[in-house]
């Protein structure tokens, strides 16, 4: 099994352009020793100050380095795929070493673990059973269960009087103290135990005057809001998958255990096509965007990490490669989050480049997904011949198909999506949130074959205002 990626596509496992360029100078020296693959890893060992083992897991890219290095993956991890990739002769194909066996036995099968057939409408029914009378566990958790739901419902009441208050008191004035009141709410929503709606709360902090048309951008999402608590306190008409939206909505998660027993395994050939770092809730979020081959369908990985330092995630995907790979998605009446559970083969190029034919197709799964799942708040947008354009010097940009249709792009400048366009249409990989669209990344034919060139340092940061 050899390594089929390409140099680009490595450097989006790099963790910053230090690393990349460090592990790309260490590729080209002769400081390795004791070089060798087989079926499911790559090693050596790299002189430096020290003798460092690095190992990497060839179906996951997964990486392994004794050095002290905090950054995954380090710079020799770097270092030996790009070896691997540029002078794949280097390292021949040999038994592996103990130490090698030893980390592939760590790493296998972690997320391998079989689940229950638990429906997700049993798990909710069983939230209401009577407990055995000698079932004194049982008899707890159905108590704290009971409390906290009290909590949540007199927290959304209090919510449904203050929504009544600012629509009573009107949008024109919102800003200073009365941005402060917001905060107050939203801390009122933690203490009754639902994160998620206090999140979207503070989010909202930041839509006054940041467009012409704010008030009605703001109304629309408090008015999702209210839609959460109508819901929340009618579960019973709710079906299944609704019911699990609007606990997750809310900031009820599910464990790791309740998410291998009740979510959907999918196996597809997946698409890695764009990712998107931001900062929220104190944490840096990462969503990196897969779409399947053979199913069409769209997931979404995410990852977290904390805010007061550089984001370091356990996981690195390669961007501009495709996979098979088994994930698993959060019941959902529109499953759109989801876990890789295993990879099935080795991440190679893309061979064919995805996407709708028109804006209007696009837009008619988004309303699809929204009639199911009224709370999503992201959609991938792939669209194949699609022409960045700019309005007012710069100013203004928008997102034009073969039909002639537009969407806008995000507020920046977006002079690098025009250059990698050339004037031409090409296939645009975006995030869109339903009022803009923020591009991740574009795929350009060249010589039979396609690249992505990923747009990774369009980083936003969403900072609530307290």
């Amino acid at each position: 099994m050899e390594i089929a990626l390409t140099l680009n596509i490595l450097a989006d496992l790099a963790p910053d352009d230090q690393v990349l360029k460090a592990g790309q100078k260490l590729a080209s020296q002769g400081q390795w020793q004791a070089l060798g693959q087989d079926e499911q890893a790559l090693w050596g060992e790299c002189q430096g100050s020290n003798l460092y083992r690095v190992c990497v897991d060839k179906l996951s890219l997964k990486t392994s380095c004794t050095c002290p290095s905090r950054k995954i993956p380090c710079k020799h991890s770097i270092g030996l795929l790009c070896l691997a990739v540029s002078s794949p002769e280097r390292l021949p194909v040999s038994p592996a070493p103990t130490w090698v066996k030893a980390w592939l036995t760590r790493h296998a099968g972690l997320l391998r673990q079989p689940g229950s057939q638990q429906s997700a409408a049993a798990s909710a029914a069983s939230e209401t059973l009577e407990p055995a009378p000698n079932d004194t566990k049982a008899q707890g958790r159905q108590q704290r269960s009971y409390r906290r739901q009290q909590r949540m419902l007199q927290g959304l009441e209090r919510l449904d009087l203050w929504l009544t208050d600012v629509l009573r008191n009107g949008l024109a004035d919102l800003q200073g103290e009365t941005l402060n009141q917001w905060e107050q709410e939203a801390a009122a929503l933690d203490d009754a135990q639902m994160p998620g709606l206090a999140s979207r709360l503070r989010l909202l902090t930041t839509v006054p005057y940041s467009r012409p048309d704010w008030p009605e951008l703001l109304l629309r999402q408090l008015g999702k809001l209210a839609l959460l608590g109508e819901a929340f306190r009618h579960m019973e008409r709710l079906d299944s998958g609704l019911q699990e939206d609007v606990r997750q909505v809310l900031g009820l998660s599910l464990s790791s255990e309740e998410l291998l027993s009740r979510g959907e395994r999918v196996r597809d050939r997946w698409l890695f096509l764009g990712q998107r770092l931001e900062q929220r809730d104190q944490l840096w979020q990462q969503r990196t965007w897969l779409l399947g081959q053979q199913t069409g369908r769209q997931a979404l990985l995410l990852q977290y990490s904390p805010a007061s330092k550089e984001p370091m995630f356990a996981e690195r995907y390669p961007l501009g490669c495709t996979q098979e790979a088994e994930l698993i998605f959060w019941p959902s009446a529109y499953p759109q989050r989801a876990r890789l559970l295993a990879y099935d083969s080795p991440a190679t190029p893309l061979s064919s480049s995805p996407g709708a034919a028109s804006l209007a197709d696009f837009l008619e799964m988004v309303a699809t997904a929204l009639a199911r799942q009224p709370w999503l708040e992201r959609f991938l947008c792939v669209l194949s011949e699609a022409m960045p354009i700019c309005l007012d010097e710069g100013q203004h940009w928008c997102l034009r198909d073969r039909h002639g249709q537009a969407l806008p792009l995000s507020r920046g400048p977006h002079w690098q999506l025009l250059a990698l366009s050339g004037g031409y249409p090409l296939t645009f990989i975006g995030e869109w949130d339903g009022t803009e669209l923020f591009p991740l990344a574009a795929i350009s034919p060249s010589e039979g074959f396609h690249t992505l060139f990923s747009l990774k340092r369009y980083r936003v940061q969403l900072k609530a205002r307290s």
